[in-house]
């Protein structure tokens, strides 16, 4: 007798043993996915941040370029700037018909051409 007594009690500590664990590693496994869900969002608005960033590099980039292809000569400090904009553009690895404008600008003067 005193044996079954001593097993069901051993059966019912390890039914409550076990129901505690499954509790402890579901909330653990909901606050995993919680935690998971929230990364994947805001890794989601790094990417929709990022290409907005290229959008207004591209843009920037454009706009200087057409602005010294219409004044018709570019100073050095000039150059300098669209250079590092070109380095920043290319080192997200950000590809496009930028190489091609720059080199128009290349070949302007680099002074005013007196009138």
């Amino acid at each position: 007798m005193e044996w079954a007594v001593s097993l069901l009690s051993a059966l019912g500590i390890n039914g409550v043993l076990l129901f505690f664990l499954k509790r402890y590693f579901s909330r653990r496994d909901a606050r995993e996915d919680a935690d998971n869900k929230r990364r994947d969002e805001l890794l989601a608005r790094v990417e929709i941040s990022l290409d907005t960033v290229r959008l207004l590099a591209y843009a920037r980039m454009s706009e200087e370029i057409e602005r010294l292809l219409d004044q018709g000569y570019a100073s050095p400090a000039e150059r300098r700037i669209l250079d590092e904009m070109h380095r920043n553009y290319k080192a997200h690895g950000w590809n496009g018909d930028m190489d091609a404008r720059l080199e128009k600008v290349y070949r302007l003067r680099t002074d005013h051409a007196e009138d």
